[in-house]
């Protein structure tokens, strides 16, 4: 923060605490337009940064499944390990080794390949769009202590007015001697200088005001502009990415003609049934 910065903040701050110590408080300025706008991008904002949040768990999700798959399969492979617990693996028929070996492509390979464009097109403007958010939560919040400073400029220049008001009536009404000439005098120059103080702060105070009313209208209008694409690509980019899984998956397993049989039939059902009956029927007393 500037020097000046730091001056105005602590006017302001000072300011605050005489209205609050005070009964008497100044006419906020209201305008029901920006209140309007103010409202509609706060939705848009909250949904962008929920949007946010759910593609960094989609992210993180996605990246967890595929390592717990390759941690199962593992665990899976190593009952095919010889039973000395050498790190060898005993000749099989079994198909957990291609298995692992397709899932440890697609974790090295598949995903890494298709995320980058992923993060091109969907992460990264989403996040953009969530620093556009920042930018104008910034000068909304710009915005209020600029329409704070008009309201406390208003309030003294309503004031000045208004003891300046008295001495004119006091100076033409009841007396019109040389002190309150004076008085009257003193009281018209200050009000002069109160006046153009005042017109400089209402100044900064509409400019930012009709701005922001208008790139708030004009940006919520473009949402779809900003969103569709990305969305688009998103879609595109899930559809690749599970297709390219479910390829490589089946890269390099060779599951028997019979087995497929069974499994269309529902023989393959019948007989995993047949093997658990077999194994509830495992009496380990008698061993």
């Amino acid at each position: 923060m500037s020097w000046n910065g730091f001056k105005k903040a602590v006017n302001r701050a000072h300011q605050q605490v005489i209205l609050k110590a005070s009964y008497k408080k100044p006419e906020e300025t209201v305008d029901v337009e920006f209140t309007l706008k103010e409202e509609a991008f706060g939705r848009f904002e909250t949904l962008i940064d929920e949007l946010q949040g759910e593609l960094n768990r989609f992210k993180d999700n996605f990246r967890d499944i595929i390592e717990t798959h390759r941690e199962i399969l593992n665990c899976m492979d190593s009952f095919y390990g010889s039973a000395r617990g050498e790190l060898g693996v005993v000749p099989r028929d079994g198909i957990t080794a291609a298995y692992l070996a397709n899932v440890e492509n697609i974790r090295q390979n598949v995903v890494p390949q298709l995320f980058d464009p992923l993060n091109t097109t969907v992460f990264e403007p989403i996040r953009e769009i969530g620093e556009y958010n920042e930018e104008i939560h910034r000068l909304i919040k710009k915005r209020g202590r600029k329409k704070f400073d008009y309201d406390v400029m208003k309030g003294k220049l309503l004031k000045m007015q208004e003891e300046y008001d008295h001495l004119n009536y006091q100076f033409t009404e009841v007396s019109s001697s040389e002190v309150t000439r004076l008085q009257l005098q003193k009281s018209n120059e200050k009000l002069n200088k109160m006046v153009t103080e005042f017109d400089a702060v209402e100044s900064i105070y509409l400019e930012i005001n009709e701005r922001l009313k208008s790139e708030i209208e004009e940006y919520i209008t473009l949402r779809f502009s900003f969103l569709d694409p990305s969305f688009e690509s998103f879609i595109k980019i899930q559809m690749k990415l599970f297709t390219d899984i479910h390829k490589q998956l089946q890269r390099g397993v060779a599951i028997d003609a019979q087995s497929k049989e069974d499994y269309i039939t529902g023989k393959l059902d019948a007989r995993l049934d047949e093997i658990l009956h077999k194994m509830k029927g495992l009496d380990i007393h008698s061993l």
